[in-house]
């Protein structure tokens, strides 16, 4: 659907290349923001970029790795090089990481919390002098209905993501007042690429059927069915607009209803 709902606006999208990134970015793209669509794969990153501008959208792409403090200054410093602000940073890049506490390696723990919430923070520490100098501004952090409830054989990954939801609200304590709003989406099992990975892992792990899992995870959310892409990146759209500039802080779960049962 298009519209004008981020027209003028310059936004900062990462994890773009596949899954919820990718939707995100045509999503924003369709509602007249300037995207730079930012992963880590710099091909795919700009398969996304090429799309949005076959479609008449204005987009460029950089490669980063958000956990180096060193690509999100220069991801921040290319979107200022080529569109002269960022309006908009949506935190999304992550990787999964399945097992429990006592089956993950250290070396899997510690990259699935390097990029999933090392990231988010090096991200924002990027973008937000922009934003202060500016006096405005919105960052969406992409958590998870696993930082809310526990989730089995997801320790890594449920850490990380309950770590984004409280450093969403510290730095929404720290920059709303300078104008800068702070919120986080926690979606439920949205069937992209990397949820499907992870049931495929979690199989090896205890013997389940991943689609068999999958089918069941559906039959368990009220709404009886697994999130679309499209479904978080609407809600994205909407954290990033004007229709919310008195909304901060917040934790909203995208997730068919599962955390209220």
């Amino acid at each position: 659907m298009t519209g004008n709902r981020l027209s003028a606006k310059v936004a900062i999208v990462t994890g773009a290349s596949t899954g919820l990134g990718a939707a995100i970015c045509f999503e924003f793209a369709a509602q007249g923001a300037t995207v730079v669509c930012a992963d880590i794969d710099g091909v795919g990153a700009q398969a996304t970029a090429d799309r949005i501008a076959a479609g008449t959208g204005v987009a460029a792409a950089v490669a980063v790795d958000v956990s180096s403090p060193e690509d999100t200054a220069r991801m921040a410093g290319f979107a200022l090089d080529e569109f002269g602000r960022c309006d908009v940073l949506v935190a999304n890049a992550g990787i999964p990481g399945t097992g429990s506490a006592t089956e993950i390696e250290p070396d899997s723990w510690d990259r699935v919390l390097a990029v999933n919430l090392t990231g988010v923070w090096l991200s924002a520490r990027a973008v937000l002098p922009h934003m202060v100098d500016k006096g405005r501004g919105s960052i969406v952090n992409q958590a998870s209905v696993g930082g809310l409830i526990g989730v089995p054989h997801l320790a890594a990954y449920a850490a990380s993501k309950g770590g984004v939801i409280s450093l969403t609200r510290q730095m929404a304590a720290d920059y709303s007042p300078l104008g800068i709003r702070v919120n986080a989406l926690c979606p439920s099992t949205v069937l992209t690429d990397l949820v499907r990975s992870t049931y495929e892992r979690r199989s090896q792990l205890d013997g389940s059927d991943p689609e068999d899992a999958l089918q069941e995870k559906a039959a368990r959310i009220p709404l009886r069915r697994l999130g679309a892409a499209t479904d978080v990146a609407s809600a994205a759209v909407f954290l990033a607009s004007d229709e919310a500039a008195w909304i901060t802080g917040i934790v909203l779960p995208v997730d068919g209803g599962i955390t209220a049962v």
